[in-house]
């Protein structure tokens, strides 16, 4: 990626879909947390769904980690 005045060369999608991904992992931590803690009536099926959700968000966040220079 060019170096634009004013900007790092580092600040490419490739170099913040960690931090995108970062969020989206919090949030759903957040609601598996949530439910796991409050068991509201009806509680199964939506932790099961975040639960798998987050574990798929856990692997994406590894894969933007290692693939975060990928602009080049």
């Amino acid at each position: 990626m060019a170096q634009r005045p004013g900007g790092s060369p580092d600040t490419g999608w490739s170099a913040i879909r960690p931090v995108l991904v970062a969020f989206l992992l919090a949030a759903d931590a957040f609601a598996v947390a949530t439910l796991a803690l409050v068991h509201p009536r009806g509680w199964v099926p939506p932790f099961i769904g975040f639960g798998i959700s987050l574990v798929g968000l856990v692997w994406l966040q590894a894969w933007a980690i290692r693939h975060r220079h990928d602009d080049g």
